[in-house]
């Protein structure tokens, strides 16, 4: 029997219950739950967040971060 590492925060598929601040952030449409595409629109942001800090530090790397970051925005606000 192995034991799981414990998550920081609460997969909404795993049949946890959220807490009134994971509900307050991530429910968008005020439905009391979070839903797949919710919480995957909560990842897109973190990813999103990770990509603006890279293309901050310039070079290559930051203008393909700046590309990727211009893109998600793009598909994140349609």
């Amino acid at each position: 029997m192995t034991d799981s590492p414990a998550q920081d925060t609460p997969d909404p598929r795993s049949g946890d219950e959220p807490t009134d601040e994971e509900l307050a952030a991530f429910d968008l449409d005020h439905d009391g739950k979070i839903s797949i595409v919710e919480s995957e629109r909560a990842r897109l942001g973190i990813v999103d967040a990770r990509l603006e800090e890279i293309a901050e530090e310039g070079g290559l790397k930051g203008k393909l971060a700046e590309g990727a970051h211009h893109l998600l925005d793009k598909l994140d606000n349609d």
